[in-house]
């Protein structure tokens, strides 16, 4: 291994220790399920009673309520079909139609080979929706394929913006071409790298593909990813076999987990990927973990607290698109906080004529109206500029600098200790070559040895949308992972919004030859910026009781400084983060959105978002004698002030 590639690959993997043991260190904000007032919640742990010998003890076996399904009958015509799949023999009874209606083949004869000609076995994958779903639900089927969750338009034309790959993160590309969008380009030229990222390591998720066969990952495509119910286990099958219309959080979690907006509802953050963060241990082993990595608990979102789950708020629109492909970098979601709970306009809300709102499928689950008199609620710009989230959301997810490694030599001894990498392709291969020989503790489903170094294979992962097998792999990290007093910034309408580092890219490349093509390089964006950037979100950490005053008013990390504090004997801001000095040709902190004078330093890929202005940054930094007169006075409301 040459010089300059292995100090990367030192500190890379040096970083990745020193980040995961401070990241332990921070406290936990709370416990989803936890239960103080004696209020019935949804648990995050399942009690014994629920536990199975495909579920792990750390997690349920469904998040929330179970899918809700019809009553079970005989399918009609089954054919000679039930003969091999009589555990198939019954369905929901909206769907228990002839076999063949669905699966198609030929359910006349008694020859496998014969019965499974044209023989479609998963009925909900896109490429014969027409001829399955579709035949029933045709503006569904029309309108699944051009939607969000199929094109993933915001991760693909993003990234490639990041990478320099194109001008403008406006979406061009999908996961396939329909209706004037191209599908992502094959690797090549100035672009390989982000549309090798994209191919091999992210794109795993849209509804094209069935995704990872990982504890609570495994799905359907298409339609099925979502409306047949798979459980959190490991089973390699539905958990039942029918359809369901109500589908619950626990298919939303398939994809929306891994540090993505999703798995924050349940109170789930993702650890580092060291050894050393793979806690607990039950029954003196590992056990198995959700979603691929091990799980911080932190405190869950007050909406799944009550009891409701993703469609309570997000529409079919938004799930299913309106048919059209959208030209916006934006996420399109059309809820707000506002709509349940100021106006009762929401599409889910139903509002009497006293103003009372409670939700249309919650029967008697009434809205806690928004309370004017609340002493934030009265600032005029509290209303008007604010998200809800800048003040009601408990943590958010910060993780900052995140390293990305293409490998293409068998050099798996210093990934060993680093291998709950949330990459499915990324785990087989360390598993097949190092074993779990550097495991603290063995897991439960018993200890891998490792193959000797002479039998070590060169890395090589899957394309997501074709199937073909490339030789390099993509390995990843963070400089530290985060979840405390989130930083504010600027959305796209102008309100102050949380912020969180989306594309702090670092790439390294180093070929089966040895030779170093990159060496720590942050990518230079499609306008010249290099890719340091945060964008606007909505953490789904809702708490009822918002942030107090001074947690942004005069708090460095809200202003966007990052970490550190307001000197009063040395006038200024004192960071706790150094900057970083291990990427050539630059330096800066990765955890700061502006200097001292507000000037920003870093940059958002959506039109209008990115730091708060410098004016604002002022203001929010030195409170104002009335915001001062106000704090004073709610303290002593609270008894806190002489």
């Amino acid at each position: 291994m040459k010089g300059p590639f292995r100090t990367c690959s030192y500190r890379l993997v040096r970083k990745l220790c020193l980040a995961g043991l401070v990241a332990l260190s921070c406290a936990i904000v709370g416990v989803a399920g936890e239960n103080p007032d004696g209020l019935s919640r949804p648990q995050l742990f399942p009690s014994p009673s629920e536990k199975s010998q495909t579920q792990s003890p750390l997690f349920p076996t469904w998040w929330g309520r179970p899918p809700q399904t019809e009553s079970v009958i005989d399918c009609k015509e089954p054919g000679k079909c039930v003969a091999c799949h009589q555990e198939n023999a019954k369905m929901d009874a909206s769907h228990a139609i002839a076999c063949v209606r669905c699966h198609k083949g030929d359910p006349s004869s008694e020859d496998r080979e014969t019965a499974h000609r044209g023989l479609i076995s998963d009925p909900g994958d896109l490429r014969t929706v027409g001829k399955t779903c579709g035949a029933c639900h045709p503006e569904e089927a029309r309108r699944v394929p051009r939607s969000t969750m199929t094109l993933a338009p915001r991760m693909i034309n993003q990234t490639r913006f990041a990478f320099g790959a194109q001008e403008s993160p406006d979406p061009i590309y999908g996961t396939v071409a329909v209706n004037g969008m191209k599908q992502v380009p094959y690797p090549s030229g100035s672009s390989a790298l982000a549309d090798d990222l994209l191919r091999r390591s992210c794109l795993r998720c849209h509804l094209n593909t069935r995704g990872s066969a990982r504890w609570g990952e495994r799905r359907g495509m298409g339609c099925s990813a979502c409306h047949v119910p798979y459980s959190n286990g490991n089973e390699d099958k539905a958990a039942r076999h029918r359809l369901v219309k109500s589908v619950g959080m626990t298919a939303c979690l398939k994809c929306h987990n891994s540090s993505h907006v999703g798995a924050d509802y349940v109170g789930l953050f993702e650890k580092d990927f060291n050894r050393g963060f793979a806690s607990p241990f039950v029954e003196g082993h590992q056990p198995q973990r959700i979603y691929g990595a091990e799980q911080h608990r932190l405190s869950a979102d007050v909406h799944f607290k009550a009891g409701m789950d993703c469609m309570d708020c997000h529409t079919l629109d938004e799930v299913h698109g309106t048919g059209e492909i959208s030209r916006s970098p934006l996420n399109g979601v059309k809820i707000s906080c506002e709509g349940c709970h100021v106006n009762g306009d929401h599409p889910a809300v139903l509002k009497s004529d006293n103003g009372e709102m409670t939700l249309l499928k919650g029967a008697g689950r009434k809205i806690p109206p928004w309370s004017p008199d609340k002493n934030p609620h009265k600032v005029e710009n509290h209303r008007s500029k604010l998200r809800c989230s800048a003040c009601h959301a408990a943590w958010s997810f910060q993780d900052y600098g995140f390293h990305l490694m293409l490998e293409e030599r068998a050099d798996y001894w210093k990934w060993a200790s680093n291998a709950a990498q949330n990459d499915p392709q990324i785990q087989e291969l360390l598993l097949k070559n190092v074993g779990t020989y550097v495991e603290l503790v063995p897991p439960r489903s018993g200890a891998v040895p490792p193959k000797p170094y002479e039998e070590w294979t060169p890395p090589e992962m899957k394309d997501w949308l074709t199937g073909e097998i490339r030789p390099g792999a993509w390995f990843r990290g963070f400089t530290a992972r985060r979840w405390a007093f989130p930083p504010l910034g600027l959305d796209s309408r102008g309100r102050v919004s949380i912020m969180r580092p989306m594309r702090q890219y670092v790439v390294s490349h180093v070929d089966s030859r040895d030779n170093i093509l990159l060496d720590r390089v942050v990518p230079t964006t499609g306008k010249g910026d290099p890719a340091l950037i945060w964008n606007p979100y909505e953490p789904h950490t809702t708490s009822a009781k918002g942030r107090a005053c001074h947690e942004c008013h005069g708090n460095p990390k809200a202003a966007g400084l990052g970490d550190g504090m307001q000197g009063f004997e040395k006038p200024g801001f004192h960071p706790l983060w150094r900057p970083e000095s291990q990427i050539p040709g630059h330096s800066f902190r990765w955890d700061a959105l502006v200097d001292d004078d507000g000037n920003p330093l870093q940059k958002s890929t959506l039109p209008g978002a990115g730091p708060l202005s410098a004016s604002m940054v002022k203001r929010l930094l030195h409170p104002s004698p009335r915001h001062r007169a106000l704090w004073y006075k709610y303290l002593k409301q609270m008894g806190s002030a002489p």
